[in-house]
């Protein structure tokens, strides 16, 4: 956990970055970016993610 806690930071903190997280879940999916991804924590960190793309 504390390694999806610094990753969402890191991108909340980088709005370009945030940006770039929120095209990627749409054009791509999220199954897509988890393959991307390619880490264990992957599912946890994707949902988080995914909340940025929710109004």
């Amino acid at each position: 956990m504390a390694v999806v806690t610094q990753a969402i930071e890191i991108v909340e903190n980088n709005p370009t970055l945030k940006q770039r997280v929120i095209g990627a879940l749409k054009s791509g999916g999220t199954e897509a970016f988890k393959e991307a991804i390619n880490h264990p924590v992957a599912n946890v960190l994707v949902a988080a993610f995914q909340g940025f793309t929710e109004p």
